[in-house]
């Protein structure tokens, strides 16, 4: 009687052992599963049902979606002092006519104060 509450113990021991060293190797989506669990599993490929027989069921779905505008950076405010900055081509504009001009403005600190800088970019053609 002893002989066999020693091997029942033993094999109790061995299955702990086996589902330990699962948990700490396995990973994280293997580590709870039991042994039953796998066997009740459905396969992925079931071979018994052809693809005409499975069954799938299409829907169209439709959904209206509001896009909002965005409205761009807030205006630097008036009340600062502007420094102006103007950049010309390196290259000569004798004869050309300038058609216009691209304005950037920055806040630039200082200590103690607030600069706009305003940079000028003529267009010519």
């Amino acid at each position: 009687m002893e002989l066999e509450d020693l091997k029942r113990e033993n094999q109790a021991l061995k299955q702990q052992l086996d589902q330990l060293i699962k948990l700490i190797n396995g990973f994280k989506s293997e580590r709870f599963v039991g042994a039953l669990d796998a066997v009740n599993q459905l396969n992925l490929f079931d071979q018994d049902t052809p693809v005409e027989e499975q069954s799938t069921e299409k829907q169209e779905v439709t959904y209206t979606r509001v896009k909002k505008q965005h409205q761009g950076r807030n205006k630097l405010p008036e009340h600062l002092p502007v420094k102006e900055i103007i950049i010309e081509p390196d290259q000569s504009v004798d004869g050309l006519v300038k058609i216009g001009q691209e304005v950037s403005e920055t806040l630039e600190y200082t200590p103690a104060s607030l600069v706009k800088r305003r940079t000028i970019r003529p267009k010519y053609a």
